[in-house]
């Protein structure tokens, strides 16, 4: 008989300890009494990794605890098996059960960390670099460290195309590490890259297997595996970070409801639905003010180039229209010029002709502000499309929800639900009920896309129909 045999079983003790009877395990675990019994009774030689993990949620036990339950039962399967080719010589030696294992790097998101020694896994991508600002955001974010934020579990950080939600969040992350010693896991699931992103059952799967779950213990089965993870992120602390989210249906199966674990989702759409059917709390990131982009700039300058290009900070604050990705290309422009010709540099991107090639990165196109923009506006329906273009032929950035109707001649029914969708996905912002508003650079898109694909008569009777709109109005107050 094998050392483990003659152990009393390890689940029987655990369950004692925690002061529970079957039945109280069972339920909290979500499992038939039956499947416990036969474990602690030896009826079955070799649980499933999933039925452990969701014992081990039961229990309470972290992760360590956890990584000693799954192997006491593998390693007593492995010696019966042993023991049952010794007495039987006809009978082939049986494999040994999956061992842990160091997960391949996936597909997507970061590098995979193994659980197999009890190590957390590490998965968030490196902190941004002068990250500057953002106070408001950073506290709303650790009021969920502090519960009162209301108990929430899911944080969704939503806002335009290069506002800087990622920077935000790996920023925050880094800072808190020690707030999740369960350890952190990454998936971006590119909700605005062209091409299919990966499913829930994707990430799910991928998650399980690094947090330590063999492939035989992670479920077939689209269902079984966002459950199986939610089973086991519910009794771990620790940070779940899913970035450039297309929509709340894409992410709702991996939410791990209530427990230790929070969910951060960052995405350029609103995602309403998880906060009204999911409880999740909304975090807005917008443009930052002057006063940051202000600070942020002259830390990615430095002295010598400031010195050297006096009016620099304000002339490249104020045609970012406050977006951190604008700045950034702004900045790297500069630095990538001796600090002498810092003036002539500054000059000439001031000078280019057209606004948004002073934004163009040509060897990534997640650095170039055109292709961050093109990427939210491929998404739309091709109504709201076509609706988004004529705003770039008003005057003004800042438009009522009348002058607008007047601008695409329509009722005011579909007006509406047009601007739902504009909103929704950060292409156009609502300061206030009945004013909606587009940054400088989305305003010069929306022209510069609606040039090359509106005929330009369609172009002249929107603007007509806008300005006669205002001319009523002003004969009405006069």
């Amino acid at each position: 008989m094998s050392e483990h045999s003659t152990q009393h079983d390890l689940l029987a003790q655990l369950r004692r300890r925690a002061g529970l009877t079957q039945e109280e395990l069972a339920e909290r675990a979500g499992l038939a009494v039956r499947s416990v019994s036969n474990i602690e009774r030896s009826a079955v030689g070799r649980p499933r990794a999933s039925t452990l993990l969701a014992i081990g949620a039961g229990l309470g036990l972290d992760d360590a605890r956890v990584g000693e339950l799954l192997d006491f039962y593998r390693r007593r399967w492995a010696d019966r098996a042993a023991d049952g080719a010794r007495n039987d010589p006809a009978r082939p030696v049986t494999a040994a059960p999956p061992t842990w294992r160091t997960p391949a790097t996936p597909a997507t998101g970061a590098p995979s960390t193994p659980s197999a020694t009890g190590e957390a896994p590490a998965q968030l991508p490196a902190a941004p670099s002068a990250f500057s600002g953002r106070t408001a955001e950073l506290s709303e974010l650790d009021d969920v460290l502090t519960g009162s934020d209301g108990g929430h579990r899911c944080t969704v950080l939503d806002g335009t195309a290069g506002v800087g939600k990622t920077a935000l969040v790996q920023a925050w992350a880094h800072a808190r590490r020690g707030a999740f010693p369960g350890g952190q896991l990454y998936a971006d699931l590119r909700g605005s890259a062209p091409g299919r992103p990966p499913s829930a059952e994707d990430i799910a799967g991928r998650f399980l297997t690094d947090l330590g779950i063999p492939d035989a213990g992670v479920p077939s089965s689209a269902v079984a595996r966002t459950a199986l993870l939610r089973q086991v992120l519910a009794a771990r602390r620790m940070l779940v970070v899913l970035d450039d989210v297309a929509s709340a249906s894409q992410v709702r199966p991996l939410l791990s409801g209530p427990g230790a674990c929070t969910t951060i989702v960052a995405s350029r759409h609103q995602l309403r639905g998880l906060s009204i059917r999911d409880g999740a709390r909304h975090v807005g990131v917008h443009p930052m003010p002057d006063d940051d982009a202000d600070r942020l700039v002259r830390t990615l300058l430095g002295y010598e180039r400031l010195r050297r290009a006096p009016g620099a900070v304000g002339a490249i604050v104020r045609r970012c229209c406050g977006l951190p990705l604008a700045l950034r290309i702004a900045c790297d422009h500069l630095i990538r010029r001796a600090a002498t010709q810092a003036p002539e540099a500054l000059a000439a991107w001031l000078a280019e002709p057209v606004l948004l090639d002073a934004f163009q990165t040509a060897d990534d196109a997640e650095c170039d502000l055109r292709a961050a923009f093109s990427a939210s506006y491929r998404k739309i329906t091709d109504e709201a499309a076509r609706y988004f273009r004529l705003l770039g032929v008003a005057p003004r950035t800042r438009l009522s929800r009348a002058a607008i109707t007047a601008l695409w001649d329509l009722p005011f029914q579909t007006t509406d639900r047009i601007l739902a969708e504009l909103v929704s996905a950060h292409l156009v912002e609502e300061p206030s009920p009945g004013t909606y508003e587009l940054h400088g650079l989305l305003w010069e898109f929306a022209r510069e896309t609606g040039v090359g694909q509106d005929p330009e008569p369609i172009r002249r009777a929107a603007l007509r129909g806008m300005l006669e709109h205002w001319a009523t109005g002003r004969a009405a107050h006069s």
